[in-house]
């Protein structure tokens, strides 16, 4: 008897069919095999589809976490981050530095009286700022205590007698950031140090108050954060650019960005300068309204020293790095930009297009009292002028070639150098002159050569 379709009965111990639903001995109700399982494999094709899918989907995500990550940040920003309050747009506007859609729009000096006109209307500004924020509260008050300072120290330069010639752009020249780039009148203000002790006193304080302003300015950021967007990958939404300030063709450094997607609002644009020594230097801006497909800019002052501090510092020397950080209500990035190798010289390239040097040979001559050696004079012309270089010069005669440098402070359009070998080094006139300029911090090589008239 096959028993393979029978169970013993767990009350009576009879026999029973496994497909009875009841035990015909005693009435025990049975658990009836269900008929759609029996024969049918553990997994179906169904589900075994679902688990490859699955598997395959696992395999992507270790080796692409990227997408995974895209697609997360992407549903992450759906979500509504808690509204911006209008008391952080005061405070970044009076605090931030300003961003402007023009280069052109940055002015080079500004009057004293509308210095400290713009001072009085950011203390008012901020006395207005009535926030449950704690943090927000608390940087307002530092900033009110920092500008009411500097206007009241500004306004005591003002009234007091100065050297002939220092005028208002000895004041200006401290307060560059806070109240618009103002660049000048620091030779004029040099002059005064010497000349006038109680504008140095003045200064002084001036000085502390701009350095109380600039640590408030950096708090910024801990708030923006609060009420941004989470952080999302930027897939060239932003854009980022440097220009870094070399020899004749500014006096600052240029940072710019651009947006390439939908209009932003309220954006706190955090700027991190990393130098070649690891010096740093942060920068916070405010855009309160950034159009699709547009380009805002702000330029960076080095900075100067005045009684032993440096005032109006806005970058660092020979920048290797710019690091952006965006925060906004409504997106959220970050732009690692590298400043150095071929982008740096390529930006160099460029600004040596209108490079021309003028040469001329000197030959050898025995004299009476002493001999004029050989040697090349060069003349600098197409730019006003050129910063710290070296000049590399190579006399070449057939399959000779004798070679020396020369490291230059600077060099100004229209002066001639002299550049002279050893006295008895060069010891024959050469056919071809070929000279190569460089400067510090990039590889790019200006070289420019000439043939001697025999």
């Amino acid at each position: 008897m096959d028993n393979s379709n029978v169970l013993p009965c767990p009350d009576c111990g009879q026999t029973v069919s496994k497909m009875a639903e009841a035990c015909p001995h005693c009435g025990r109700p049975m658990k009836r095999q269900s008929k759609a399982r029996e024969g049918r494999p553990f997994v179906t094709g169904g589900e075994l589809l679902f688990l490859m899918i699955l598997g395959i989907g696992i395999w992507y995500a270790i080796v692409n976490p990227s997408f995974f990550k895209s697609v997360f940040d992407r549903l992450s920003t759906s979500q509504t981050p808690t509204p911006l309050p209008a008391d952080y747009r005061t405070l970044a506007e009076n605090l931030a530095f300003d961003m402007k859609s023009s280069p052109d729009q940055f002015r080079d000096n500004k009057d004293m009286i509308k210095i400290i006109a713009e001072g009085r209307e950011s203390i008012m500004a901020l006395r207005g700022i009535q926030s449950s924020d704690r943090d927000i509260a608390y940087i307002s008050e530092q900033g009110q205590s920092a500008f009411a300072e500097a206007v009241n120290r500004m306004g005591r330069i003002s009234a007091l007698p100065k050297p002939p010639g220092a005028g208002d752009l000895f004041v200006s020249s401290f307060v560059d950031g806070f109240f618009d780039n103002v660049f000048g009148g620091y030779a004029r203000g040099k002059d005064a140090e010497d000349k006038q002790n109680a504008i140095m006193v003045e200064a002084q304080a001036l000085i502390g108050a701009i350095e109380q302003l600039d640590a408030a300015h950096q708090l910024l950021p801990k708030v923006a954060e609060k009420y941004s967007a989470p952080q999302s990958v930027n897939n060239g939404r932003i854009i980022v650019d440097f220009d870094e300030s070399w020899g004749w063709w500014q006096p600052h450094d240029w940072f710019s960005i651009y947006n390439s997607g939908d209009a932003l609002h309220d954006c706190t644009v955090v700027v991190e300068l990393t130098g070649d020594q690891g010096q740093i230097r942060k920068n916070i801006h405010f855009i309160k309204d950034w159009p699709s497909n547009t380009w805002m800019y702000s330029r960076y002052q080095p900075g100067q020293v005045m009684l032993g501090r440096t005032v109006g510092k806005m970058s660092v020397p020979d920048v290797q790095h710019v690091d952006v950080t965006v925060f906004s209500p409504n997106f959220a990035t970050t732009i690692n930009y590298v400043y150095q190798g071929a982008v740096k010289d390529k930006k160099i390239a460029e600004k040596c297009k209108d490079l021309t040097f003028f040469g001329r040979y000197q030959p050898f001559q025995s004299g009476v009292v002493s001999d004029t050696q050989r040697a090349e004079y060069v003349r600098l012309d197409g730019i006003p002028f050129i910063k710290k270089c070296r000049v590399d010069v190579t006399f070449r005669r057939g399959s000779e070639s004798k070679a020396w440098y020369w490291e230059l402070e600077n060099w100004n359009k229209g002066n001639e150098k002299m550049y002279k070998p050893p006295s008895g080094k060069l010891t024959y006139d050469p056919e071809n002159i070929d000279m190569a300029l460089s400067s510090p911090g990039t590889s790019y090589v200006y070289k420019c050569g000439w043939v001697v008239k025999q």
